[in-house]
């Protein structure tokens, strides 16, 4: 969902005021013929402030201290061809990456961490 850091980095070119950071794929875009709603309730929060709202929510602290995943998913971590069994590799070594930080305490002592799939010629 949309933070206000989001809103932040590509607020610049729409307002002539400053340069656009970057673009968010998560900020506007919708088209007008949809005739929807938007609605983001954390758009003026920012990321401690998510986290401290999921916290008085009682939600759980896996969900609250996630680490952030890329949008386009997990073929931006495999360097060269992707293909699902690049993927497949990855994810599983993600999920065996994260759980051993995990059981080590490391998880929540670090903002971001995962497995990058590298080509490798023999």
């Amino acid at each position: 969902g949309t933070i206000y850091p989001d809103v932040i980095e590509s607020a610049g070119s729409k307002n002539g005021k400053a340069q656009n950071i970057k673009s968010h794929h998560n900020v506007g875009g919708l088209p007008e013929t949809l005739h929807l709603k938007l609605l983001e309730p954390l758009r003026d929060l920012f990321k401690d402030e998510v986290r401290a709202l999921g916290v008085e929510l009682g939600l759980p602290s896996e969900m609250v201290h996630r680490h952030p995943f890329p949008g386009p998913g997990m073929g931006v971590r495999v360097l060269g061809e992707v293909s699902p069994h690049f993927v497949d590799l990855l994810q599983r070594a993600d999920a065996i990456f994260i759980e051993e930080l995990r059981s080590s305490g490391w998880y929540d002592q670090v903002s971001q961490a995962f497995v990058v799939f590298l080509p490798c010629v023999l």
